[in-house]
């Protein structure tokens, strides 16, 4: 192996075409997992296609490198870390091969989730169901024979793998020659009895290599062999997937239990009932974290059952037969009755969601840790099981969290620790000695679901003595050499602790440059489990944007969290490699909204950028956008000028090479009289003598004062319209937003007191403050908060709101004026992060609809790809338009004629991608009011065409 990193990186780059890293960093980012466990890789390679990772194969057999595959690391058993070469598949292996009546083949790094989206399109599906669908790869499933909660009906991973194509430890594509499926066809042949005879009293096992069915009449089955072999016999690129039907009807139900045990006892009249396809089980600490509306204090536990049925109609019917079953025989209370309406099925699953990610959110530093999570027994002794398992970790004094699979015996307990804690870490290993020994004792297994990995290596030659022999002889024929996983399934890695565990963090010795409180940049990326839910790429989720669109580890809030963990104190914010990373993060804020841990990713990278600038400064390019306000306020003086010189060629190129501004962007007009300019003539601006009106302040922000005062004009009209005392203040800002999103904070600090001496005064004579512009909402109510520490801060962001969430009260209240003027159009309504992330309902699209004549489209998948002045720039502009491409292929839609949306940057996009004029929600509602008669002419006025490169 070669001596240095640095030596391998330079050895890789000659014969690869994807990316190699080997900075600390990069690698410190695919150390973990949604394990505990923390191994420090020596490079990662992304490699582009087939041919180039059979070159890095290549390479590692001749040199003795370890090589480890890795997918989303969503595993919980530390599977895919590794010391050695570390290859993300995830980023490019992603194509959909072929479609058939029956089947479907992939490679591996798609995720779960987008095939099923594809399949579903044909009335077909994938049929095992992994927790974390939205985020696993089909590699990764296939390497750890993934389940999932319908595994009772729908089985394994491997019982739906036809065939595979795999690269072999020497860098060959599947076999380089028959000697190997020959000599593995003799060694299962020679034990099949015994092969046959030791397995669990479970049917659902996954522990070690699973060989009792790979025998064929003609030969062997590599595709079953390689099924849970965790890459430990060879890399997956493709594999051809078994499908089924799309069930008629899906049908869920809640119900609840005193006590844990009863729950449990219900196991044989469930697995006995005609259709259930899951049984989860949440035991009462889950519940208590979930705090849900659905559950009355004192239950003991609750099951969500899951039925499927050929239609609707018989899937509720099966359910009630169920339910009648387990309130007369188990005292069960229902609390949400079999149903298939979408509605109801995501108020169950949200509770699920909430318990599980609730204890994640624990605060201090203990959290439920999964090293001993994958157990299962035998059903019909799952009761005095759980019963055993509890008393041992009363015994030990430690509390954990019970999620349990009733119909399979599959019992996921996580005992709730702090793997930092010297204490704590040394308490894991003698629990798992205690737990396991007792789940062998019961015929049951120490793998179930998740993975052997690293956690459970130790013990599989203790379930799996007789076969022992049989594991290294395969392991033998497909890896001599041992470099594919190694220390993984059998034979533990001597080069490094059997767990091997991360070091305990220093809080930082810099002072922060925001506002924390108790809290701390260390202390909130402690928070992330790894878990991997931030890297969906299917269209249901928006987090993250920038991951979404390159498919990188880097871009991940995950590796936004993980890197404060990996500085050696985490005084090194300001470091160039920090900096790199932080980069990827735009400030949209879904990720802290969709983070199941509720992990605050957007104000760490903040933290990470304020470090930055205060050391280095910004560029040159970013200094001016990060200026935005203050040169279009300079400019507007000169507005009839600019707008021509905007216009041309020449100005748009040298632009762009003086401040990075993307020649393609085709940038609005600015106005010749601002917004405040106007309201101080029309008399706005003076705050009126006492007045029974309920009072409005109006925050205009940067967009709406210098370059669509209409947008201001509209808000004032309809606000009046409804009766409302309107002041626009005239020392008023832009929110700071911009500044602070470039890591300028004293910037934004100083802006934030400006706006703030101004805006407390309001608040404290009863005025709302109203917003037309999401960021301005998110500045005022939550980054005023991490800029300045006072009571001004809470007192303006209690009182702010924005204008659609105002008018969507007076809907709801029977207040909102009837809109009488006809606007037959059709609108697409695009939802911006920011009002996404508010957790506020989006309320645009239901006002839109009561405009006569107007269809609304609501566009709600995927961010518009602009984050503010971020798609601005040249750099970041093909990344805006992939970040954005669901949006706009949505906003295309012959039957869409216009655009519509909240967020001023998000308009810019969707007009610069489309050619369809874009305004912003407020103006169609005044048009629908017969107000503000200009709006009908800028309408209608083509926007001006794109000028050719």
């Amino acid at each position: 192996m070669p001596a240095t990193p640095k030596q391998l990186e330079d050895e890789l780059r000659a014969i690869v075409r994807g990316q190699v890293s080997t900075d600390s960093l990069t690698r410190g980012l695919y150390a973990t997992d949604a394990s505990p466990f923390f191994l420090m890789p020596s490079a990662v390679v992304v490699p582009q296609d087939e041919d180039d990772l059979a070159q890095v194969v290549r390479y590692a057999y001749e040199h003795s490198v370890p090589i480890v595959p890795r997918g989303a690391g969503t595993g919980l058993a530390g599977e895919s870390l590794g010391s050695g070469i570390i290859l993300d598949l995830s980023a490019n292996f992603r194509e959909i091969r072929d479609i058939t009546s029956e089947a479907v083949t992939v490679q591996v790094g798609l995720t779960h989730a987008e095939l099923n989206a594809a399949l579903a399109k044909h009335g077909r599906r994938f049929a095992p169901d992994p927790a974390s669908s939205a985020s696993c790869t089909l590699g990764g499933m296939i390497a750890t024979n993934a389940s999932g909660g319908a595994a009772f009906r729908h089985g394994y991973t491997r019982d739906y793998v036809q065939d595979v194509q795999f690269v072999a430890d020497d860098g060959h594509l599947n076999l380089n020659s028959e000697s190997r499926a020959n000599d593995l066809r003799t060694l299962l042949v020679e034990n099949k009895e015994l092969l046959g005879s030791h397995v669990p009293r479970t049917r659902f096992n996954r522990c070690g290599y699973l060989l009792h069915d790979v025998l064929t009449p003609t030969g062997v089955d590599l595709g079953k062999l390689l099924c849970g072999s965790e890459g430990t016999l060879g890399i997956l690129t493709r594999a051809t997937l078994r499908t089924v039907p799309l069930p008629g009807g899906v049908c869920q139900f809640l119900v609840g239990f005193p006590t844990l045990e009863a729950a449990l006892r219900a196991g044989p009249d469930l697995r006995a009932s005609p259709g259930i396809v899951a049984c989860d089980l949440l035991d009462q600490r889950l519940l208590a974290v979930a705090r849900s509306p659905l559950l009355p204090l004192g239950i003991g536990a609750v099951l969500i059952a899951t039925v499927e049925a050929e239609t609707e109609s018989d899937a509720v019917e099966m359910g009630r037969h169920i339910v009648d079953r387990l309130r007369t025989g188990h005292a069960a209370i229902s609390f949400v009755d079999p149903t298939c309406e979408d509605a109801e099925r995501e108020r169950i699953q949200s509770l699920r969601r909430s318990a599980v990610s609730g204890m994640y959110s624990m605060s201090g530093g203990k959290r439920p840790e999964a090293f001993v999570e994958d157990i299962g027994v035998p059903g019909e002794v799952l009761p005095d099981f759980v019963l055993k398992i509890q008393e041992i970790l009363r015994a030990d004094e430690v509390n954990a969290s019970f999620l349990i699979h009733v119909l399979t015996g599959q019992v996921h307990a996580r005992p709730i620790l702090d793997v930092r804690d010297g204490a704590d870490a040394s308490r894991m290993w003698p629990l798992a000695e205690k737990l396991y020994e007792v789940v062998l004792e019961y015929g049951g297994t120490i793998s179930t679901q998740h993975g052997v990995g690293i956690a459970r290596t130790p013990w599989v030659e203790k379930q799996c003595t007789p076969l022992m022999p049989i594991f290294r002889e395969v392991k033998r024929i497909f890896d001599p050499k041992n470099i594919l996983n190694p220390g993984k399934i059998l034979g533990l890695d001597p080069s490094r602790p059997a767990w091997p565990m991360p070091t305990s963090r220093v809080e930082s010795s810099r002072s922060p440059l925001l506002v924390w409180n108790d809290n701390s940049p260390t202390r909130e990326a402690a928070k992330c489990n790894g878990c991997g839910d931030c890297r969906p790429r299917n269209a249901a989720a928006r987090m993250c944007p920038i991951f979404r669109t390159n498919g990188l580890e880097a871009a991940t809030p995950r590796a936004k969290a993980n890197l404060v963990r990996l500085l050696e104190d985490g005084s090194k914010l300001e470091s160039a490699e920090v900096q790199e990373i932080s980069r990827h993060c735009v400030n949209c804020k879904m990720c802290r909204e969709e983070c199941p841990a509720k992990v605050d990713v957007p104000k760490i990278m903040l933290e990470a950028k304020a470090a930055h600038f205060e050391t280095h400064g910004l560029n040159h390019g970013e200094w001016l956008l990060a200026r935005a306000e203050s040169l279009l306020r300079f400019a507007r003086n000169f507005s009839s000028t600019t707008n021509l010189l905007l216009r041309m060629r020449w100005t748009r190129w040298l632009l762009e090479k003086t401040t990075g501004l993307s020649h393609h962007r085709r940038l609005h007009r600015m106005t010749n009289r601002t917004f405040l300019r106007r309201a101080w003539w029309a008399g706005w601006t003076k705050r009126p003598l006492a007045s029974e009106k309920r009072k409005i302040a109006y925050f205009v922000d940067v967009f709406a004062n210098h370059c669509d005062p209409l947008i201001g004009e509209a808000a004032v009209a309809v606000l009046k319209h409804h009766e409302f005392e309107v002041v626009v203040p005239w020392q008023q800002r832009g929110s700071g937003m911009t500044p602070l999103s470039y890591g300028d904070a004293e910037a934004a600090r100083d802006v934030a007191k400006y706006n703030l001496r101004t805006l407390a005064e309001y608040a404290r004579d009863g005025y709302t403050i109203v917003c037309t512009e999401p960021a301005a909402v998110f500045a005022i109510v939550q980054e005023y908060g991490n800029l300045l520490a006072n009571d001004d801060v809470l007192l303006v962001a209690k009182h702010t709101t924005d204008l659609m969430s105002l008018l969507g009260e007076l809907q709801a209240n029977g207040e909102l004026k009837p809109m009488t003027r006809e606007l037959p159009i059709g609108v697409g309504h695009h939802v911006p992060c920011h009002v996404k992330a508010s957790g506020k309902a989006v309320v645009a699209p239901s006002l839109l609809s009561l405009i006569p004549g107007m269809s609304v489209d609501t566009i709600d998948k995927s961010c518009s790809g602009m984050a503010g002045t971020w798609g601005l720039s040249a750099k970041n502009y093909d990344t805006s338009l992939t970040a954005g491409a669901e949006m706009v292929a949505a906003l295309e839609r012959p039957r869409i004629l216009f655009g519509s949306t909240e967020c001023s940057a998000c308009r810019l996009q969707m007009q610069d991608a489309t050619g369809k004029r874009t305004l912003h929600p407020i103006q169609y509602l005044a048009m629908g009011y017969g107000l503000v008669p200009e709006l009908h002419a800028k309408l209608l006025r083509p926007l001006r065409p794109r000028l050719s490169d």
